[in-house]
């Protein structure tokens, strides 16, 4: 699996594209390494493993040490053999690199040929379980799915591009795509390109906006604050944009009872999640610096709460003898795994069929109300205003 970093990463196009000053302000920062980074990558090594071992070895499967990994896997692994049994002249390729210039490529986890509907097929391995991804206005794949054009050069009209993210309950399933038109994608060549030519603007210092206070000419018109943009930045926690941005949201007081503007609450609320994901990288930020070595003022580091856990030497039985009660009330009841996890190994051809095998045995309850923006796909819950102030005078 390719490890090679473009300066302008398809990852991070919500934010280079948005925000071109965060390309500077991030320049020469170190990369965060997590421990599920980490576990992305084996299961991407697992994933390309099978599906290597199963083309060139017609169909034998190949079997992992991690179990539970290689399970995960599977629903991708599946996907991408399903589209190469699309055509006996499909052409097949694992963790190559894509590109649209020098500056932005970087690597498709599986593309599959198919002549006869003259389409790309286009599939991005997502093994983390915290954060569904979307396909609708997804910048990392509409740029992909272009790169993946460019690269191979095949004739193609159509270019389905999509995510399987197995351990993610998505609404729309853990395998999602989207299908784009040859002619979309090469206007959208054109914003890529105008989006390269701003960042190089914004590391030469030009195109400055005229009429801002001095000093921040170059803020004002190279940093641009987005939910997607600033949620893995490697500069939030200095970018001096976002810093005033929070500042004045916090000026900002909404209490019950108190008149207020609708509209301002609106946009409070769609920075939100701005001002969180500038919190928590501040938080990691100062964190790693911190385990570096490097002194805060007025902060240090110290060890969590020990958590204490069996010693492996443990035997159940010898243990309740010496609490004076039976092996039985020490141990726990085995437990089903959850619908995720076991609807991945029910049969059917897609994630529709698997849920439909389930669905007599599953049941689904809401635990309340969630607010959203109007964005999400959901339908809008009826609230009576006149029903709730009532309850609210109680």
């Amino acid at each position: 699996m390719p490890n090679d970093h473009s300066k302008l990463n398809p990852s991070g196009a919500d934010r280079w594209m948005t925000c071109p000053g965060s390309v500077v302000l991030s320049a020469g920062m170190p990369g965060s390494e997590s421990e599920y980074a980490d576990e992305g990558t084996r299961a991407h090594d697992i994933a390309e493993k099978w599906l290597t071992s199963y083309f060139a070895q017609h169909g034998q499967i190949p079997s992992f040490a991690d179990v539970e990994m290689a399970r995960n896997v599977k629903p991708y692994v599946d996907e991408v053999i399903r589209l190469a049994s699309l055509s006996k002249k499909a052409g097949v390729y694992l963790e190559k690199k894509v590109a649209v210039n020098a500056d932005v490529y970087g690597t498709a986890d599986a593309v599959v040929w198919v002549p006869e509907e003259s389409t790309l097929y286009v599939r991005d391995l997502k093994y983390g379980a915290g954060v569904g991804v979307d396909v609708t206005r997804n910048k990392q794949l509409i740029i992909y799915a272009l790169a993946t054009l460019l690269t191979f050069k095949y004739p193609a009209t159509l270019v389905s591009i999509g995510i399987v993210q197995p351990r993610y309950e998505h609404a729309d399933g853990y395998s999602r795509s989207i299908d784009f038109r040859v002619s979309e994608l090469i206007d959208f060549h054109a914003d890529v390109m105008d989006a390269i030519a701003v960042v190089a603007a914004a590391e030469s210092g030009a195109l400055v906006k005229p009429g801002t206070p001095a000093g921040r000419q170059w803020e004002d018109t190279y940093l641009v604050p987005s939910q997607k943009g600033c949620r893995w930045c490697l500069a939030a926690p200095k970018c001096p944009m976002l810093a005033r941005k929070a500042q004045a949201v916090a000026k900002q007081v909404f209490a019950l009872g108190l008149p207020y503007d609708p509209l301002a609450l609106a946009r409070t609320l769609d920075f939100l999640p701005i001002l969180e994901a500038w919190i928590n990288n501040t938080r990691e930020f100062a964190y790693g610096e911190a385990e570096k070595g490097n002194a805060i003022p007025d902060y240090k580091l110290v060890e969590k709460q020990a958590v204490r856990k069996w010693l492996e030497t443990v035997d159940a039985k010898d243990l309740a003898k010496t609490l004076g009660v039976k092996p039985a009330e020490i141990m726990k009841k085995p437990e089903l795994l959850g619908v995720t996890e076991i609807q991945k190994m029910a049969p059917g051809k897609n994630d529709k069929e698997r849920a439909e095998i389930l669905a007599p045995f599953v049941s689904r309850k809401s635990t309340g109300h969630v607010l959203v923006h109007t964005s999400d796909k959901r339908e809008a819950v009826a609230i009576d205003a006149k029903a709730a102030f009532a309850e609210l005078g109680d």
